[in-house]
């Protein structure tokens, strides 16, 4: 991240805690007039975040202003280093599972947000942090095996696969400064709606993101729906040099978003 990258995403934070300050609504904690330090007011508004909320009222109204509050807790994730946010998961966890009938609210707000691919809040590493906390049961562990494949910052799983030429390669072979896997299957609908936009678009095929566009059809490679989370189809995966996760499941718009922040 540049600093110019660092101050914006840090102008974002101040502004989303002092949003939360004023409001009526949800009952967001009140930060400490002794708390100048933006990580420290971060700190303490994740670990406090649910301290005043009324879990056990279940009424309609109670009910929308919970998912309310949900939402913008979701936002201070992105804020949050890892132990933050997993210290912030399990106080959640803890607040909602004494209820059964609460952890279904909000299990259906976390797959709601962070799991639905149509989501503008889609995000895996968030999600896991949440799904983690919970008490575990094979569903979940499941989920959480799925979920955490190929996560943003790691080194992307390697497998063998045959591209439209008939031509069989590695993914950690693709000499490339950037590459963009393109995940797909011909019988899918949305992917014949989105291929041509893809093979399209100008900022992909702008040189100076020296990017290499991959596509894999999973039909003839279906060891690649073992390697990779795939809940639907076509799915894009961004790539460094040295075959880092840039950008998981990513919109075609998350994807030129990325390139031109790394351009910048």
């Amino acid at each position: 991240m540049t600093i110019r990258h660092f101050i914006i995403s840090l102008l974002g934070l101040i502004a989303a805690l002092d949003l939360m300050a004023q409001s009526t609504t949800f009952p967001y904690p009140n930060l400490p007039d002794t708390l100048q330090d933006p990580r420290e007011r971060l700190v303490f508004m994740m670990d406090n975040y649910w301290r005043n909320y009324a879990f056990e009222d279940t009424t309609h109204t109670n009910i929308l202003i919970g998912e309310q509050g949900f939402v913008d807790y979701l936002n201070l994730f992105q804020y949050a280093d890892s132990a933050m946010c997993a210290h912030s998961a399990a106080i959640f966890a803890d607040s909602i599972s004494h209820s059964e009938t609460r952890t279904k609210h909000f299990e259906a707000w976390i797959e709601h947000y962070l799991g639905n691919h149509d989501s503008p809040m889609r995000n895996d590493v968030t999600y896991a942090h949440l799904i983690r906390a919970l008490p575990q049961t094979p569903q979940r562990t499941f989920l959480l095996r799925q979920i955490t494949k190929n996560q943003p910052g790691k080194i992307v799983t390697d497998f063998e696969f045959t591209d439209n030429q008939g031509v069989t390669q590695r993914i950690h072979d693709i000499k490339s400064q950037l590459t963009l896997l393109v995940f797909y299957d011909p019988d899918c609908e949305h992917c014949a709606e989105m291929l041509p936009l893809i093979k399209a678009n100008q900022d992909l095929q702008n040189n100076a993101f020296r990017l290499k566009t991959v596509y894999i059809d999973t039909s003839r490679n279906p060891e690649s729906m073992e390697a990779f989370y795939l809940p639907s189809l076509p799915a894009l995966y961004l790539l460094d040099i040295h075959k880092n996760v840039l950008v998981k499941d990513g919109s075609l718009e998350k994807v030129v978003e990325s390139l031109h922040l790394i351009l910048n």
